[in-house]
């Protein structure tokens, strides 16, 4: 990259973070354990003994796939890599559509003369560039596949892409749930001349929390035409954010999501790219904020949308409207003083008005039916300092959102370092602390210690929860104690379609020890062994389950 450009990229972040923030932010990057990925990257690629099989081995449901690729100017070496990735797949049912809005010949003359040799590739000249979105939408229209695929004009597949889609398909998905399928994998970067790749994203399971502040679903996408029609295509307002309100649409719509958790995309990083300095485009954040905020208003929610210094992530203000009825239990008499001092028993905000109740926590959990009334339950154990002002508005604007069940805070340890942004549980049951060890000042990988998402558990010490639905489940499980009565909780949760989020905007200092929390893990194993034999859907499993090395890349042996 040329001087002037480095210039620019480093003036920009300096802008954004200052230079105490940029400090942090490069420090973090040096102590990334993703460093390695760069000379390790093969072993997360399919090896050519597993191409042999997917080619040996068809599938039972093999749909053409059409992969569209809207291009302009795309310098012939970018166009020519893509097109060799494509005609490189396992699975060979697929046809590559470039939609061509270049003002000069230079793509027609390489993209025909891969045409002239492969009938699967076909060059759509457009009679204009109408930009992104409109162009996208010409090659959609000409594609005849019954699923679509989706490749920017610089970027490259790898072999076995589409097989592994389509096996998703194959396996995961019911007969009538294809028709309204949504695939999206896991990707890397590449630099400029492909040699060193880098930043693999390995992501979760869907997880609409997250999704709401960022497009971490972004490459490899593949959905079906149905949805595409269901959805409608994409929309010329939204250019530069087109594919994420593209994505909020088609979940809006019912599509059955789900993501195939291997590397099947190489985002090239080049000047001008959005992989290589996202502030290059500092108008797709505003039309992300425009995308989040027309999803939130299909949902029937209520909020606003703000960009972060971090573009690309946004900040959700969830608005609360209304009356709320809530519970808050307290464990000390000077927790109850503070607590009544500031919230009284009514409560009121901009547009909102909470009725509270106090209760102490002396009685034991399966009695709550005694002492807690109203919609929710506020739970701040005596080993948690936090700061009142916004605590209960912060975590009950997530609370009420429909989806959600159970909210908590991001804790931190009193030296500092984070105590965990949820739980993660392995399959002997045992539950480890995200983000746990990482420095508080880090934001962690692909910001997990920044950004409200959903999780599969989280520890009950700093929690709102909906009451109704805890008798419903039949409350805490007495069998159990520690972390796996409230793993437990959150499980119960999910089997009737509520979530659990942790909200890192609500930081609480937690003095106790988690190792100490653990409580009757054999009988937590024997009654969620059928969950626990499933990888956590919050988490890749291409990433460590080691304690204070999570999002680390999962060594041989684990």
């Amino acid at each position: 990259m040329n001087i002037r450009y480095q210039y620019d990229y480093i003036r920009g972040l300096l802008k954004r973070y200052g230079f105490w923030g940029l400090l942090v932010k490069s420090l973090e990057r040096r102590c990334s354990p993703m460093r390695r990925y760069s000379s390790c990257y093969q072993q997360f690629l399919p090896k050519e003994e597993e191409l042999m099989r997917q080619r040996e081995n068809p599938l039972p449901f093999a749909p053409v796939v059409s992969i569209v690729v809207p291009a302009y100017e795309t310098p012939r070496d970018y166009l020519c890599a893509l097109i060799a990735s494509v005609q490189a797949q396992s699975y060979p049912h697929w046809e590559l559509c470039i939609a061509d809005g270049s003002e000069t010949d230079a793509v027609e003359r390489t993209a025909a003369d891969y045409a002239g040799r492969d009938s699967r590739i076909r060059y759509i000249r457009l009679s204009e560039n109408g930009g992104i979105s409109e162009n996208t939408n010409r090659g959609l229209a000409a594609a005849q596949g019954s699923y679509l695929a989706l490749m920017d004009h610089d970027d490259l597949i790898t072999p076995n892409a589409l097989y592994e889609m389509v096996l998703c398909l194959n396996e995961a998905y019911e007969e009538e749930e294809r028709a309204l399928a949504l695939i999206y994998s896991d990707e890397d970067k590449i630099s400029s001349d492909g040699s060193v790749h880098s930043r693999p994203h390995f992501k979760p399971d869907f997880n609409l929390e997250f999704l709401r502040h960022n497009n971490y679903i972004c490459h490899f996408l593949l959905f079906s035409r149905e949805l595409l029609k269901k959805a409608g295509g994409f929309l010329k307002e939204y250019d530069g954010a087109q594919d994420y309100d593209f994505v909020l649409r088609c979940v809006d719509a019912g599509a059955v999501v789900r993501h195939v958790p291997k590397i099947l995309y190489h985002w090239r990083i080049h000047e001008g790219s959005t992989a290589g300095n996202s502030g290059d485009k500092p108008y797709a954040f505003d039309k992300g904020c425009s995308a989040i905020e027309a999803h939130l208003k299909r949902r029937g929610t209520a909020g606003r949308v703000t960009v972060t210094e971090d573009l690309g992530v946004y900040r959700v203000s969830y608005e609360l409207k209304g009356n709320y009825s809530l519970t808050i239990l307290f464990s000390t008499l000077d927790q109850l003083i503070s607590l009544r001092s500031y919230y009284g028993m009514v409560y009121t905000g901009e547009g909102y008005r909470l009725e509270i109740e106090y209760a102490s926590l002396n009685a034991p959990w399966f009695s709550m039916d005694r002492f807690c009334k109203g919609d929710y339950v506020l739970f701040i154990d005596d080993r948690i300092k936090v700061k009142l002002e916004g605590l209960v508005e912060k975590l009950l604007s997530v609370c009420q959102q429909k989806e959600n069940g159970i909210v908590s805070a991001k804790l931190l340890t009193p030296f500092r370092s984070v105590a965990a942004c949820g739980m993660i549980y392995n399959s002997s049951g045992k539950l480890i602390p995200a983000c746990g060890g990482i420095p508080a000042a880090f934001k962690g990988y692909f910001l997990h210690a920044a950004i409200p998402q959903n999780v599969s558990a989280v520890p009950f010490y700093c929690v709102i929860f909906r009451l109704p639905e805890y008798f419903r489940v039949g409350g805490f499980d007495e069998r159990l104690s520690g972390l796996g009565q409230d793993a437990a909780l959150s499980f119960e949760f999910a089997e009737i379609g509520l979530a659990t989020v942790v909200t890192p905007e609500v930081t609480a200092v937690f003095s106790g020890s988690f190792r100490r929390e653990e409580g009757k893990r054999e009988w937590f194993q024997r009654i969620w062994r059928k969950k626990l034999s499933m990888p956590d859907p919050c988490y890749n499993r291409n990433l460590s389950l080691k304690p204070r090395h999570t999002y680390a890349m999962k060594q041989e042996g684990e």
